[in-house]
């Protein structure tokens, strides 16, 4: 799936495992319950996408695109709080 294009779609509640998601183009995509785990996202870009949850420490994300202020559900996984 490298390089797929899933821009302004709503992808809600798709399961992402083990996936090759190399480039991926998520931008102005709802991810709203989708699940990504061992997947390769790196260079992927999600700016402007929303309700996504990402855990980086069960993913590849090395180059990855976000924005703010959904960004800050990267840190989710940390159980830390932002103030």
């Amino acid at each position: 799936m490298k390089h797929t294009s899933f821009h302004g779609c709503k992808l809600k509640e798709c399961f992402f495992t083990d996936a090759s998601l190399i480039e991926a183009d998520f931008t102005d995509t709802d991810l709203k319950g989708t699940i990504f785990h061992n997947s390769d996202l790196s260079k992927a870009d999600f700016c402007g996408s929303k309700n996504y949850e990402i855990d980086v420490r069960a993913n590849k994300v090395k180059k990855a695109k976000f924005s703010f202020p959904e960004a800050i559900g990267l840190l989710r996984g940390f159980e830390i709080e932002i103030v």
